[in-house]
């Protein structure tokens, strides 16, 4: 079976464009095109105790996950990032990333490994739900 036919058949090579499209825009600072890439309806939320950590949502629709991820632009700077692993199948992915933050109140960097778990519903990501280590990055932020 040549390339383009599985292209067509499973799709996975466009889930994998598309989420690297949306990591260039989150690494790159630009909100709005990462949030283009979200259904009109699509949710974010990375998994944490807000108190430790208010920016990490819930959000949902395009606009209020722009205005997040602004937030988080604003308290973290990526200073380096590598994606590790993708595994995709048809509507869901999940991604193994690996990322360098410095905190803008306290000027401190670390290193994070992070799990985004992502759903697509006709081409656009409906869910993405993201897990790291919040405790660590509550201290990055001075909070703890």
């Amino acid at each position: 079976m040549s390339q383009p036919s599985l292209r067509v058949i499973t799709g996975l090579p466009y889930l994998k464009e598309r989420l690297a499209e949306l990591y260039a825009a989150r690494r790159n600072g630009q909100a709005e095109l990462f949030a283009a890439g979200f259904a009109e309806d699509g949710f974010m939320r990375i998994v944490a105790d807000s108190r430790l950590v208010p920016e990490a949502g819930p959000f949902r629709g395009r606009v209020a996950i722009a205005k997040g991820v602004r937030q988080l632009f604003q308290r973290y700077e990526y200073v380096d990032g590598l994606v590790v692993d993708v595994i995709a199948e048809f509507d869901r992915a999940v991604i193994r990333r690996q990322l360098t933050l410095r905190s803008a109140s306290t000027g401190a960097v670390a290193d994070f490994d992070t799990a985004d778990f992502v759903r697509f519903r006709n081409g656009e990501i409906a869910e993405l739900t993201q897990f790291m280590d919040t405790a660590s990055l509550a201290v990055l932020a001075g909070r703890i």
